[in-house]
């Protein structure tokens, strides 16, 4: 299961093409949105796509465009392609020329263009065996050939001479002041390195023939030979029936969060050798729930403030994206929870608190997930080893999953759960169903944070807040009721 979720992750992270769904909703012809409200369907005439990125130029056939959004001064371009790539930059040409179905031809200046939804065209998928995943700070994801034989990366008391085929993925972090740059390489086998690497940029190739060249600095993640990953999770996903999940539509096309469907079942909540609002440990009963692979994310929060109008929450500078959702209170999570119900005519709301720990604990009983001690890279925490402690969140998924297949249950933000605070389990539900009470003054946060030591970060430990209260240490993730 641990392998299977593991090998899973890049399918969920490079392969999902922001634009198709819009795009297949217009199947055989173009859809132009214009800033002033106007649609024009019809087809671009137009071969090829020249886009300027801060890497340098992609062409891209028009047939395997998905999607062109035009930005303003302020926000570049971003162009999908339907082999999952995304880009942000600004595309050269000044003005498209659309062909119409009984209407004339018309000419439409890109600085009048919000956003373009391209036919859905039928192509043949490449061959993507060779390819590895790249990602920068500024939002471009896209598959590409590293054009690297082997690294050199030094730590406190060596240098490291790694080659490519060894490599699974380097990741890369600028502390919150910008002076350090701090580089991590796991390897294949499960070994990590962190330290410096002696080059100052890499070279792509992208699936379109260009060589872009990408300086450390701009560089967040490089996965290598993604998809071969991909074809073994395909594989390990019909076979493992425990790695079952969902992924709900919501009205509009789009997707829920992914969740993980759990059995439920017996198991002992708490810690006797743990805080006192972890004892007595008791023995709860779990019906069969589903629960979110990963904290909910920006990505996925911005969407519902944007369709309800609520202000967007502060990411403190980090970025949006995949990171996990901050500055949001509990009733700002369960207004999430209630509206993704109404999009998707299902049942989500915040895991109750005995939930959250079966999910957290995955089968174990010792005080993380993976063992009694803290290790290296396991977690976002101050002092967990990672690149990113003490300073900032980490992007989901960037740690490895638990037993159960669930990411960053351990550190990287607390996530609020349903239940009302109280300070013993001597009177805990034996079904694990959330305590609640009117007027409830805080509720029970879970899991730990970027900013707290790793005690924090244990199964049992539990944490309490206001409700109304917004951190930069703090987000959710949701349940599905079966």
């Amino acid at each position: 299961m641990q392998l299977g979720r593991l090998l899973m992750l890049p399918l969920i992270l490079y392969l999902t093409a922001p634009g198709a769904a819009s795009a297949a909703k217009n199947p055989g012809f173009d859809l132009v949105t214009m800033n002033n409200g106007d649609i024009h369907q019809g087809t671009i005439d137009q071969e090829r796509f020249d886009f300027e990125t801060s890497f340098g130029m992609v062409s891209i056939p028009y047939g395997l465009m998905a999607e062109l959004k035009i930005g303003n001064t302020q926000q570049a371009d971003r162009l999908v392609t339907r082999l999952g790539d995304t880009f942000r930059g600004r595309v050269m040409d000044q003005q498209f020329t659309m062909l119409r179905v009984l209407e004339a031809t018309l000419a439409v200046s890109v600085s009048d263009i919000a956003d373009i939804a391209f036919a859905d065209h039928s192509i043949r998928q490449r061959d993507r065996q060779a390819a590895d995943a790249v990602e920068s700070r500024g939002g471009d994801r896209f598959f590409a050939r590293v054009i690297a034989d082997e690294i050199i990366i030094n730590d406190a008391s060596e240098t490291h001479i790694i080659k490519r085929q060894d490599i699974d993925t380097i990741d890369f972090a600028v502390l919150m002041d910008g002076d350090e740059q701090l580089t991590q390489v796991s390897l294949k086998q499960g070994r990590i390195h962190q330290g410096d690497i002696t080059l100052t940029s890499f070279q792509a190739e992208t699936l379109y023939g260009q060589t872009l060249e990408i300086p450390l600095a701009s560089l967040s993640t490089l996965v290598f030979n993604i998809s071969q990953k991909n074809a073994t999770a395909d594989l390990l996903k019909q076979q493992l029936l425990s790695a079952s999940t969902l992924k709900d539509r919501l009205v509009d096309g789009s997707f829920a969060p992914e969740v993980v469907v759990l059995e439920g079942g017996r198991f002992m909540r708490g810690d006797a050798q743990g805080d006192d609002d972890e004892k007595p440990p008791v023995e709860v009963t779990l019906g069969p729930f589903a629960i979110g692979i990963t904290e909910v994310t920006f990505e996925q929060y911005d969407r519902f403030c944007d369709d309800t109008r609520r202000d967007r929450p502060d990411e403190a500078d980090w970025g949006r994206g995949r990171h996990p959702v901050i500055n949001v209170s509990w009733e700002d999570a369960v207004a999430y929870t209630e509206w993704l119900s109404r999009k998707t005519r299902r049942t989500y709301r915040l895991p109750t608190d005995a939930e959250w720990e079966y999910a957290a604990r995955a089968g174990t009983v010792s005080r993380f997930w993976w063992g009694d001690g803290v290790d290296v890279a396991r977690a976002n925490c101050e002092g967990c080893g990672s690149l990113w402690d003490g300073d900032r969140t980490a992007r989901v998924g960037k740690f490895p999953p638990n037993p159960f297949g669930l990411y960053d249950t351990a550190g990287n933000v607390f996530e609020w759960v349903a239940d009302c605070y109280h300070s013993s389990f001597a009177d805990a539900p034996a079904d694990g169903t959330a305590v609640d009470k009117p007027g409830c003054g805080k509720r029970v946060i879970r899991g730990g944070a970027w900013s707290f030591l790793p005690e924090e970060s244990r199964s049992a430990n539990r944490w309490r807040d206001f409700p109304t209260r917004h951190s930069d240490d703090t987000g959710f993730r949701i349940v599905r009721e079966l």
